[in-house]
This record gives C-alpha cells, sequence and structure tokens, in this order.
C-alpha cells in the first residue's frame, strides 16, 4: 500500500501588540500530514482589510492587488516544491517542503545517512565482531523501510514508537 500525504496552504496574518503600528504581517501555514509550519512573507496588511476565509487581503487597491498576487506566486511555488519532493520519491514533511521553498542547503538527516555517518566514525572503535552485527541491522534496516514504506529512507522526524514496534516484528517475522 502507497503512503499519500495530506498537504495544504494557509495565509494568515499575525498581529504584535508591540509595535505602534496597527499593520499585521502576513504568514504562509504549510500543512503535511497534519504537522504545521509558518514562514513569514515579510508583508504587512492592514487586519481591517484581510480576509480570513479566503487567506488574501480585500479591496481593489493597487497595493492590495500587489499583496494578492505576491500570495499566489508564494503558493504556486509552495505547491511546486511539494509535488517536486512527491516527485522525487523523497520524504514529504513539513519540514522538507519548507526547507526546499527556502533553499536551504542544509540536508535533512535521514535514517540511512545517520547509519552510514555512525560506521564512518565508529569503524575503528568498535570491534569487527560488532561491526559486522551493526552492519547486518543496518541491510534489515533498510529491507524494512523499501518493503514498509516503499522508499529507500525515512527522515528521523518521521521515526517513532510504531517505527520501532513495526520493526521489531518484522524482525522476529523474517529471522524466526
Amino acid at each position: 500500500m502507497k503512503n499519500t500525504n495530506t498537504f495544504g496552504i494557509q495565509f494568515v496574518i499575525r498581529i504584535f501588540k508591540q509595535g505602534k503600528s496597527k499593520q499585521a504581517t502576513v504568514y504562509a501555514r504549510i500543512t503535511v500530514n497534519g504537522r504545521r509550519a509558518e514562514i513569514s512573507l515579510k508583508q504587512k496588511v492592514d487586519p481591517d482589510a484581510w480576509d480570513e476565509v479566503k487567506g488574501r487581503a480585500k479591496g481593489k487597491s493597487e497595493e492590495i492587488i500587489k499583496l494578492n498576487n505576491y500570495i499566489e506566486r508564494i503558493r504556486t511555488l509552495i505547491a511546486d516544491d511539494y509535488h517536486d519532493l512527491v516527485q522525487q520519491r523523497k520524504p514529504v514533511t513539513v519540514d522538507s517542503v519548507k526547507s526546499l521553498f527556502l533553499g536551504c542547503d542544509e540536508e535533512i538527516m535521514t535514517l540511512v545517512k545517520l547509519m552510514d555517518y555512525h560506521s564512518e566514525h565508529a569503524a575503528h572503535r568498535l570491534a569487527p565482531g560488532t561491526m559486522k552485527n551493526y552492519k547486518t541491522t543496518q541491510r534489515y534496516i533498510i529491507k524494512f523501510i523499501r518493503q514498509k514504506y516503499y522508499r529507500n529512507d525515512i527522515v528521523l522526524s518521521e521515526l517513532n514508537y510504531k517505527f520501532l514496534m513495526d520493526f521489531e516484528s518484522y524482525l522476529v517475522n523474517y529471522t524466526g
């Protein structure tokens, strides 16, 4: 069975009471599988001119039209980034969509990358038998991820207790 992601983009405003300005900052709220992240668009709008339901500014002034066009461009860019991750069969999380949109060069840490990193840095400190057992477990984890999630790796933020219990059951059935 293939995993499907829920995905949504909303635009909201935040009013900060500390400033003297009555302007509110516009944010893009990205939701993937129930997890949310917000990105400031660094645009201001009068809260009275904001339509909460539509997620855009109300009015016909040139400033409002420019803001609404900007919001639609951002919506398109975020959606394109989401679809790029899906097409490339990369893990789709709210953090990966946000990072791709922001152009962060920081790579998202995955389980296989972490295991490879550990192998490189611990090989000279561990006994050969321990490294052999470690490599065997690593191969089982990779097979499990391919069989259960239909992909080659999993983002660390996706790991949870259910993953561990499913992996344990997989080992019992696979080796037992």
